[in-house]
C-alpha cells in the first residue's frame, strides 16, 4: 500500500470551506479562497503559514488560482473577470487587468510553464489565451477553440507550446498554442488531439514525459501518451469509488487524484500501463453505523446545550470532506485544499 506523510496543515478558525488554491513553487506563498470573492494570501514562516493580506477586487465567488514561475498571482471570477496580482517594493499587492472578452462566468485557469500566458476556461464554450500587451499595460485575451459546453479544465504541456482542454461536452482536447517571431503562429488553435471521454471532463493534467491524463465524472480516469501521435491508444481505468475532481502528476509515472472520497489516490506507471496504486490516507476504521448514528446524535445534543466531549478525530489531520484542488510542488510532494476548510501539503513517501 502506498503511503503518505503530511509535511504541513493550514487551518483558520474563520475559514470553514477552501473551494481553490494555489501555492508557489518554493511553498513560500499559499493563496485560497474561502468560497467567497475574496483571496487570503499566507507565507510560510517558521514552518507555519500566516496571513499577510487579502485581496478583494472580485464581486462574485473566485473560482481558480495559480501562481506563475515568477511569482505572479492569477484569479478568476464567476465575475467574469481576472486579475493578475504582483507584489510591489513595499510589499502592497497591486493587481493588473485582463481583456478577458468573457460574457459569462470564468471556471478555471493555469500558467503556462514559462510564466509568459496563462489559459481561462469560459463557460462561454472558448478558452481565452491571455499574453502581456506592453503598449496599452494590459493582459489581452485571444481566443482558442470552441467546445459544445463549458470548458472545466485546462493543462499546458511544459513546452509551452501546446494547451489541453476539457470541457462537459464530454471532450478533451489538446491544442497548439505555439507563437512566431510575429505573434502567432499559421498552426495557432489547431486541435492536435480530440478524444471523447463519454462523461463531462472534470480535470486534465500534462506529465514531464508527455502523458496526458483527465477525470471524468463517471469516476473513470484516462491516460494517452502523446509521444504516440493523435492515434495513440487510451488506457481507460475505472475508479471504484467517487469521481475524481483535481489530478497532479507528482513524478514521471506518479500521478495523485483527489476529489469526493477526501483522500488522494495514487496512480502508478508500470512498464507503460497506469495502475491503481491505492488511497495515500486510509483512515481508521470505520465503526459501525449504528454507533455512528448515537456519537453523532450525541455530539449534535451536546453542542446545542453549549457542550462537547472535547475529543478530536483521528481523522483530523486529514481532509473530512471533498477536495477541491490539488496543486503538484515537485517529485513527490502536492498539496490539497477541502470544504472542511483546510490545506495540507504532502509528501508521497
Amino acid at each position: 500500500m502506498p503511503s503518505a506523510s503530511l509535511v504541513r496543515r493550514l487551518e483558520e478558525p474563520d475559514i470553514e470551506v477552501v473551494s481553490c488554491h494555489a501555492l508557489s513553487a518554493d511553498e513560500q506563498l499559499l493563496a485560497l479562497c474561502p468560497n467567497s470573492e475574496d483571496i487570503v494570501i499566507f507565507r510560510l514562516v517558521s514552518e507555519k503559514y500566516q496571513r499577510v493580506a487579502v485581496l478583494s477586487k472580485h464581486s462574485q465567488r473566485v473560482s481558480g488560482l495559480d501562481w506563475s514561475c515568477h511569482g505572479r498571482l492569477l484569479s478568476v471570477s464567476e465575475d467574469r473577470t481576472a486579475f493578475v496580482w504582483e507584489q510591489d517594493s513595499q510589499g502592497t499587492w497591486r493587481s493588473s487587468n485582463v481583456e478577458l472578452k468573457a460574457p459569462r462566468a470564468a471556471l478555471c485557469a493555469a500558467w503556462a510553464p514559462d510564466g509568459e500566458r496563462f489559459a481561462v476556461g469560459l463557460s462561454s464554450k472558448d478558452t481565452a489565451l491571455c499574453h502581456w500587451e506592453p503598449e496599452v499595460s494590459c493582459w489581452v485575451a485571444w481566443k482558442v477553440g470552441k467546445s459544445k459546453a463549458a470548458i472545466t479544465a485546462v493543462a499546458w504541456h511544459s513546452s509551452s507550446q501546446y494547451l489541453a482542454t476539457g470541457s462537459t461536452d464530454r471532450h478533451c482536447m489538446v491544442y497548439d498554442v505555439s507563437l512566431a517571431e510575429e505573434g502567432r503562429s499559421p498552426s495557432f488553435g489547431t486541435p492536435q488531439v480530440t478524444e471523447d471521454a463519454a462523461a463531462w471532463i472534470n480535470a486534465i493534467a500534462f506529465s514531464n514525459g508527455n502523458v496526458l491524463a483527465f477525470a471524468c465524472q463517471d469516476a473513470t480516469l484516462r491516460f494517452k501518451a502523446l509521444s504516440g501521435g493523435r492515434d495513440a491508444p487510451v488506457q481507460l481505468l475505472r475508479w471504484r469509488g467517487l469521481p475524481f475532481l483535481c489530478l497532479a502528476f507528482v513524478g514521471r509515472s506518479q500521478l495523485v487524484a483527489c476529489g469526493f472520497d477526501y483522500v488522494p489516490v495514487l496512480f502508478l506507471q508500470n512498464e507503460g500501463t497506469w495502475q491503481v496504486a491505492g488511497s495515500l490516507d486510509a483512515g481508521p476504521a470505520t465503526p459501525s453505523a449504528a454507533s455512528g448514528m448515537r456519537d453523532s446524535f450525541d455530539e449534535a445534543r451536546k453542542r446545542f446545550r453549549g457542550s462537547t466531549s472535547g475529543k478530536v478525530d483521528a481523522t483530523s489531520s486529514w481532509h473530512s470532506n471533498t477536495i477541491t484542488s490539488c496543486c503538484p510542488l515537485g517529485d513527490g510532494r502536492f498539496s490539497t485544499s477541502a470544504l472542511d476548510g483546510t490545506v495540507l501539503v504532502w509528501e508521497v513517501s
